[in-house]
């Protein structure tokens, strides 16, 4: 619940080692699969930064087990490499040809932060 507490109260999404550093002891390994428990649970859903760092946000919709319904954008600050959610920049709308199937869509826009800015 902690965890959740930490993503909730953040507003933006935290790494594994971010995640580990806010709380004084805490299993390494614990921490792992309690993400990967509530990311097959619809809780959490990951994004990958520009430097390759997987990153953790809560779910504000109910997603049904491993299918995120967050079609929203992601925003990296490069000044202070934050990564937040923009709740309210959906994903475009992509057409694929035939025989194509998405199964998920991850957009990133890099820029400075309003905190930074």
């Amino acid at each position: 619940m902690k965890v959740l507490e930490e993503l909730t109260g953040t507003g933006q999404a935290l790494s594994h080692t971010e995640l580990e550093s806010t709380f004084s002891k805490v299993d390494r390994i614990t921490l792992y699969r309690v993400l990967k428990d509530f990311e097959e649970a619809g809780l959490v859903h990951k994004i990958i930064g520009p430097d390759g760092v997987t990153r953790f946000a809560v779910c504000r919709h109910n997603c049904p087990d491993e299918t995120h319904t967050e079609d929203h954008v992601h925003f990296n600050c490069t000044n202070c490499h934050k990564v937040f959610c923009l709740e309210h920049t959906h994903n475009p709308d992509l057409r694929l040809p035939t025989g194509f199937k998405i199964s998920g869509i991850q957009i990133l826009v890099q820029g400075i932060c309003k905190h930074c800015s």
